[in-house]
């Protein structure tokens, strides 16, 4: 598992695309401090895809 950390002025300027997108591209560094590993996020970016809603069960 490894930890997002978005600092105030990085989460303002990224936050619509990390919360609306089916999928997002991170950019940014690697920190590991005991045991943790955080990814420290400089930009996101929104993917183009599907925005259908996932239907559990419906396999295709």
């Amino acid at each position: 598992m490894i930890n997002l950390v978005f600092s105030p002025p990085v989460w303002e300027r990224t936050r619509e695309a990390v919360l609306g997108a089916p999928a997002v591209l991170l950019e940014g560094h690697i920190d590991r401090d005991r045991g943790s590993v955080n990814m420290i996020v400089h930009r996101a970016h929104a993917l183009a895809g599907s925005t259908r809603a996932h239907q559990p069960g419906r396999f295709r």
